[in-house]
């Protein structure tokens, strides 16, 4: 029953208030009561239970003169509606009113004792317009046990703005005992409450929010709720479960952007989030897809810090930069095109122009390579390019249009120095001074071009999947001298290769065969089989065989293993370098990186190095270079030659790595 129904006049006109107790004092009303029986008109009725599972509806004069009632208008969870009002006392009268004032009520005390409080009010509880005077006998009353309605609410907020830190909610308490405090509680031990720790009390009944602010750095986190009343424990909430991997930092904004010939100045908006760890600096090209060449150029662990110059900028045209936060988690905040990341206008013009590189011949003597490549458009080039001032020094216009997997190679003969390509079973040759077009060599014999070399005297020699041909050229005409037969077996996919010795010897090898054929080859052209020698040659292009002539010495690349050419006898194998490039001019050392022959789905091992492995000590050492290299040789003048790239890639004649042009040629000191 509601005594606190506000419908009423405050005006005294019932003729009645001659039977107050006008000595109550404030102390004598403060405490729990609820009504057992109520008056009216001489006849009196017990108050009922509404809910027994809940206990009776009740009141309470509070000492700040707040007054609450609570009534049970459900039994599933027994948490009673409750109506604040506040009260005052006045010569036995209480006044109830809202706290607005809006609205108030009298209610006259006939008897108060310490457990039994008799009153009159006046009520319209029939809804006829009219007010009917009622007397109610209440007592002093102990609630039962509260339910806890409350901890089952404690739950994390993970919705924005939340998702960058661990914080909490639950409903506040509202029951009708004294509220004590919040516990927070948190463990890392299986969700174990018992090895718990309190982290947070909180002592203000509408507070409902807890923020780690210093969790540990550990997977995952387990939080607890406790509420406390005058009563004691109202309850402990289930574990809840943090996975820590889920806390992404916020990302920050870049602000600037601002580049000289030779640095990249960045700024960015200070992290304002929780659980810092560091920033993180990266670097990437220019490439669309979906995989563009990333590489992190530092870290900043002071959260203050927000300007950086990286001096060494890629060697890349418009590096992307981006500002990373990691928190202590070890998590990273996510990319956001429009905030973290900025287009810069740095330049390189060493670069070459190409995606990647589909063949290459050096010249060592007059410090040139020529390159044909392929242009981010799909376009080809075909250049001679000065290494030492960076420029192109001539090319050609008439481009191949035929796959070919024979390598391009420079060639010095009685018709000049020449570039050859092999188009379709001709070879196209062109003058290497200007890289104008000359002429095609066509040969008579029928089958695929495997691999070629030039001995002397007009004496070329040819392979294919059966045979090993000679023959003798004159200008634009080819003469066929001789033919022979090599391995028996046919090999499937080409890959005969011809390596030359000196003049006269070549070997024929093939990477099934695991071992090599040695001819001969006269003045005339002559082939003579000398016989079956024991050397597992491995090649996937024919220069992956090299020979020195100062040194006599066969290198196989693949292989890592270097062989004598006047016995064939294995000299030397070695671990490092892990992948090889070329001998140097006296054959006496072997340039190469340090990493996997194949790209194994990261680029971890790849450094901005070379080795130089000394065949006569067995010893390597490393050299920094500018970038990554992906050939090098020595030239003439004793200057080691790199070809490079700004980001990591397989080999330069890879096309399937999502590459841009970032390629050039350093002189590695």
């Amino acid at each position: 029953m509601a005594v606190f129904v506000l419908s009423c006049s405050t005006d005294d006109d019932s003729g009645e208030s001659s039977n107050i107790q006008t000595d109550v004092k404030k102390e004598d009303l403060l405490g729990v009561w609820t009504i057992y029986s109520v008056e009216s008109d001489g006849v009196k009725a017990e108050v009922p239970v509404n809910f027994e599972t809940c206990g009776r509806d009740f009141f309470i004069y509070n000492e700040d003169y707040s007054y609450s009632e609570f009534q049970f208008l459900e039994s599933s969870t027994c948490q009673p509606s409750e109506f604040q009002l506040k009260w005052s006392l006045n010569r036995g009268v209480i006044e109830l009113s809202t706290v607005n004032g809006s609205e108030s009520q009298l209610i006259e005390i006939n008897s108060l004792n310490t457990t039994t409080f008799i009153f009159t009010t006046r009520m319209d509880l029939n809804g006829d317009g009219s007010l009917e005077v009622y007397k109610l006998t209440a007592l002093k009353y102990n609630p039962p046990n509260e339910m806890d309605i409350y901890t089952d609410s404690f739950s994390r907020r993970t919705e924005p703005p939340f998702e960058d830190h661990i914080t909490f909610r639950w409903d506040i308490y509202t029951g009708y005992n004294t509220f004590l405090r919040y516990e927070i509680y948190r463990s890392t031990e299986e969700c174990d409450i018992t090895s718990a720790e309190l982290v947070q009390t909180i002592e203000d009944v509408n507070v409902s929010r807890f923020i780690d602010y210093n969790p540990p750095t550990t997977e995952g986190i387990c939080y607890f709720l406790k509420i406390y009343t005058d009563k004691g424990l109202l309850g402990i909430s289930n574990p809840r479960y943090v996975a820590t991997e889920f806390i992404l930092p916020e990302s920050v904004k870049v602000i600037n952007a601002t580049d000289t010939e030779s640095s990249v100045a960045l700024s960015w908006e200070k992290y304002k989030g929780y659980y810092f760890s560091h920033y993180e600096v990266r670097v990437q090209d220019q490439n669309q897809n979906s995989m563009p060449h990333i590489e992190t150029v530092a870290i900043i662990e002071d959260v203050n810090t927000t300007l950086y110059t990286d001096v060494n900028p890629p060697y890349v045209n418009n590096p992307i930069y981006s500002i990373y936060v990691h928190n202590i988690f070890g998590n990273t905040s996510q990319l956001n095109q429009d905030g973290n990341l900025i287009t810069t206008n740095f330049s390189r013009p060493e670069l070459l122009s190409f995606d990647y590189i589909r063949f290459l011949s050096f010249d060592p003597d007059e410090q040139a390579l020529f390159f044909y490549g392929v242009n981010p458009d799909n376009t080809r080039r075909l250049i001679k390019y000065d290494y030492i001032n960076h420029n192109v020094l001539a090319e050609g216009y008439k481009l191949p249009s035929v796959q070919t997997d024979v390598e391009m190679k420079l060639i010095t003969s009685n018709e000049g120095k020449e570039l050859i390509l092999e188009q379709g079973g001709e070879y196209w040759v062109y003058d290497a001074s200007d890289l104008t077009f000359k002429y095609s060599l066509n040969l008579d014999f029928i089958g695929p071009r495997d691999s070629f070399s030039y001995l002397k005297n007009g004496i070329w020699v040819f392979s294919d999947d059966d045979h090993v041909f000679t023959y003798k050229r004159t200008g634009s005409t080819m003469e066929k001298i001789d033919q022979k037969l090599h391995f028996t077996k046919h090999q499937g996919g080409g890959n005969y290769e011809i390596t030359k010795l000196d003049n006269a010897n070549v070997l024929l090898s093939h990477n099934n065969e695991g071992r090599a054929i040695h001819y001969s080859i006269d003045k005339g052209g002559f082939i003579a089989n000398k016989g079956i020698i024991q050397i597992p040659l491995l090649a996937t292009l024919n220069s992956d065989l090299s020979v020195n002539m100062e040194s006599q010495l066969l290198l196989n690349k693949k292989r890592n293993s270097v062989y004598s050419i006047s016995d064939f006898s294995k000299t030397d194998s070695y671990t490092n370098p892990r992948v090889t490039f070329n001998f140097n001019r006296l054959g006496t050392k072997i340039f190469g990186v340090d990493k996997n022959e194949k790209y194994t789905g990261s680029y971890e091992d790849y450094s901005k190095e070379i080795v130089v492995y000394d065949i006569e000590k067995k010893y390597s050492e490393k050299i920094t270079t500018k970038g990554y290299p992906l050939y090098v040789v020595e030239d003439a003048q004793g200057n080691i030659i790199s070809l490079s790239s700004g980001f990591p890639r397989d080999e330069y004649y890879d096309l399937y790595n999502n590459n841009v042009p970032d390629m050039f040629i350093e002189i590695v000191k």
